[in-house]
């Protein structure tokens, strides 16, 4: 066995002894986690800098967001609840809503972006929890890695926490719960994963949207925290006519962070400059898009793509540069199909009215969507795990590390339990009674006597309103005239 195996090992014998469950525990580990950053506060964001190249603000923003994860775990810990929710079997009352930890939780964070609130986020979700934690920090270059080494482990139980440099044998991560932020494409998710996903992310700008506002969004969203927020869009798909308008004002939403050099401290990043000029390199060689770049800084750079065919192709593949496309649609129904074209996305931001951002809404299939608007604490942290519920704050909960386990302490007394359990003892007469309910027709729920107005709908009467009226009113007008014209010339003859 290797080293990381008997780490493994050694934390389930503690997962099994239910240690982790308690409140006071979790309180405990949650308050010495908390102590421990804060203290390191300043060595942190310093770290953060080095490793993303980010601002000072955005660094000290990370930093402070995290913590305050940390501090909400805590608070939202209550000893006298969870006390007495864990007595109630012992009273003869059903906890139908009761879960449980899974006990040991494997985390392979995403270090290239945000990766202190990578870290962090589902660290103390986990402890909050109740499991124990075995935490990948990758010995590389980068300084979080290395700091969190040296700050985490002195500061949580060593018979709950531990912290490895390589992945364990996947035959013990078996009865894990693991979190995958950096999943690669033949991972196959399972109930035991938590897994971020690697689809695109689209934003749809209508004729009928706040086109400056619009603009301000996504170029935040785009280039903010050096264009690597994994919620960043990775293109931006415009009706053509408001496209002009649009990249006048998306330019100078983006010229402040395209071409101002932020504060930063020298270290292992990459300089932005460099991933800025290979993602136009290979945005040049897609096989599907012409590319014109329309202005480019340093820092960034705003593309205009145009299809090679007539044909509906896929988007390019998903950008971690600052850099931000933009293509054109001809009406919703082309706009659909372009944001479909790669399959279900990460996220989708609509700008639009709200009939069309409904419409849209409906119709692009994606793990969340935000209509007019791109809440800044989406920008940090990763892509929420797949198939669980979003939370925008956090991006992982206490849930995520729990199952459910309900407990059924008294027994049922209503009319239908009974009768089953008559029936299964041989009772013919409760028998019959429950084939005779159940066999009765179904009674058609009538529908109300309206006609709902849908999207189309409203389309075609805002039609008649614009085009039919004048139309009437000319034919009026003509009838009248000509038949006032007409008996006039009658009477004269």
């Amino acid at each position: 066995m290797t080293n990381s195996d008997v780490i493994v090992a050694q934390l389930q014998a503690t997962a099994r002894t239910d240690q982790c469950r308690n409140v006071f525990f979790k309180q405990s580990e949650l308050k010495a986690l908390h102590d421990a950053l804060r203290s390191n506060a300043s060595q942190i964001k310093e770290a953060i800098q080095k490793d993303t190249s980010v601002s000072s603000s955005e660094a000290r923003t990370e930093v402070a967001v995290a913590l305050s994860i940390v501090k909400d775990h805590y608070q939202s810990l209550d000893p006298k609840k969870e006390l007495e929710y864990e007595y109630r079997t012992s009273k003869g009352i059903d906890t139908l809503d009761r879960r449980e930890p899974w006990g040991l939780v494997y985390i392979e964070p995403d270090l290239r972006h945000t990766p202190f609130l990578s870290v962090i986020a589902p660290l103390s979700a986990a402890i909050a929890a109740g499991n124990c934690v075995l935490l990948k920090l990758e010995s590389s270059l980068r300084q979080i890695p290395a700091l969190l080494r040296t700050i985490l482990p002195p500061a949580l139980s060593q018979n709950s926490f531990a912290a490895i440099t390589s992945t364990p044998n996947q035959n013990v991560l078996q009865e894990c719960l693991e979190v995958v932020q950096t999943p690669s494409n033949d991972i196959q998710p399972q109930n035991t994963h938590l897994v971020s996903a690697n689809a695109s992310v689209v934003a749809v700008v209508d004729r009928s949207a706040d086109l400056i506002a619009a603009a301000e969004h996504l170029a935040a969203a785009r280039f903010a925290l050096r264009g690597t927020s994994r919620y960043a869009p990775d293109i931006v798909l415009v009706n053509e006519f408001v496209k002009k308008e649009f990249l006048e004002a998306l330019i100078r939403s983006a010229i402040p962070y395209i071409t101002t050099q932020s504060n930063q401290a020298n270290g292992s990043a990459s300089k932005p400059k460099d991933h800025v000029a290979a993602q136009l390199e290979s945005l040049k060689s897609n096989a599907n898009w012409h590319s014109n770049v329309i202005t480019s800084g340093q820092l960034g750079a705003i593309v205009d793509l145009t299809s090679k065919t007539n044909k509906i192709v896929s988007i390019p593949d998903k950008i971690s540069a600052p850099v931000l496309a933009v293509s054109t649609f001809t009406s919703l129904e082309h706009a659909i199909d372009l944001a479909t074209a790669s399959g279900r996305l990460s996220a989708a931001y609509f700008f639009a009215e709200a009939a069309h951002a409904k419409y849209l809404d409906q119709y692009v299939a994606s793990e969340v969507s935000f209509v007019n608007h791109v809440p800044a604490q989406l920008l940090l942290g990763p892509i929420a795990p797949l198939f669980h519920p979003f939370d925008l704050e956090k991006r992982y909960t206490v849930e995520h590390f729990t199952r459910a386990a309900p407990a059924f302490a008294s027994q049922s007394t209503n009319k239908a339990s009974e009768q089953v359990r008559r029936a299964l003892n041989g009772d013919v007469k409760s028998g019959q009674a429950l084939l005779d309910a159940a066999t009765q027709p179904i009674q058609e729920a009538k529908r109300a006597e309206w006609i709902a107005l849908g999207f189309f709908e409203q389309g075609i009467f805002i039609g008649l309103g614009v085009y039919g009226l004048p139309l009437l009113g000319c034919i009026g007008a003509s009838l009248f005239y000509g038949v006032r014209f007409g008996l006039r010339k009658f009477a004269i003859l």
